[in-house]
């Protein structure tokens, strides 16, 4: 997630006073700045962190603050897709990009949000879109998301392209790890997606999903040992993860 720091504008007077410049006004915008860019700081942390109706509270004060922040109203797309209000997840998401139509960042968002849609070829035009800006920061994010749809479309070997090229620009990518790990288990492939979910596995930015598909990867191999020190580590890490219910319970479905 983009960074937003604190811009500080300083206004220097001299002996004479210039009609057509008003330093209260100018201190009044840079004040209003300050105070949105703080509640997109607070919304950006509360979303990171899974506190999305939080998130969601500090992003509509921040646009009560500045109306026409696209960085406000793209963040909010993204909480509104999380909490499951499509409608104004669009809707906010269509905002940022009328107000920025080529920052990269929005259109992979818009994308996203297609994806989510089932509308996979609108979808790719978006990332592509966001992959051709040449000044794109972070173009593994669009990257990992098209190879991700390109899955949720069912055309693995596309998906695959995608991810790795997403690797290509930051081989640490754990979504990609994970994305590439699910192809190759898919392809009855278990070194492989081993060798990727390992990756994924050893980070803190593992998921309970990942621990199961890592006990399938195992079962699937056949190592009972690594499959219960696997759970082990899943059970201490996700007590209580919907998933580890549903594997004690014996319900995963591991074709």
């Amino acid at each position: 997630m983009k960074r937003f720091g604190f811009l500080l504008i300083a206004v220097l007077l001299g002996a004479c006073t210039v009609p057509n410049v008003s330093p209260p006004l100018q201190a009044g915008q840079a004040d209003v700045k300050r105070r949105t860019d703080i509640r997109l700081e607070l919304a950006t942390a509360y979303f990171t962190s899974g506190q999305t109706e939080i998130a969601l509270q500090e992003l509509n004060r921040a646009l009560e603050l500045s109306p026409r922040r696209a960085d406000v109203l793209g963040l909010r797309g993204l909480v509104l897709m999380q909490i499951g209000d499509s409608e104004a997840a669009g809707q906010s998401l269509r905002d940022a990009l009328r107000i920025e139509p080529d920052n990269p960042a929005l259109q992979n968002n818009m994308g996203w949000f297609l994806c989510q849609k089932g509308e996979f070829d609108k979808a790719m035009l978006y990332f592509e879109r966001a992959l051709s800006t040449k000044s794109y920061a972070s173009p593994e994010k669009a990257l990992v998301n098209a190879g991700l749809c390109r899955m949720r479309q069912g055309q693995g070997v596309q998906a695959e392209a995608f991810l790795r090229r997403a690797l290509d620009n930051d081989p640490t990518n754990l979504q990609a790890h994970a994305g590439l790990a699910r192809l190759a288990y898919d392809r009855a492939d278990y070194p492989r997606a081993r060798s990727h979910l390992l990756r994924v596995i050893e980070s803190e930015q593992a998921v309970a999903e990942n621990f199961l598909m890592a006990i399938l990867i195992e079962r699937k191999r056949g190592d009972a040992a690594s499959e219960q020190s696997l759970l082990a580590q899943w059970r201490r890490r996700f007590p209580e993860s919907p998933q580890l219910t549903a594997y004690l319970r014996g319900e995963t479905d591991d074709k």
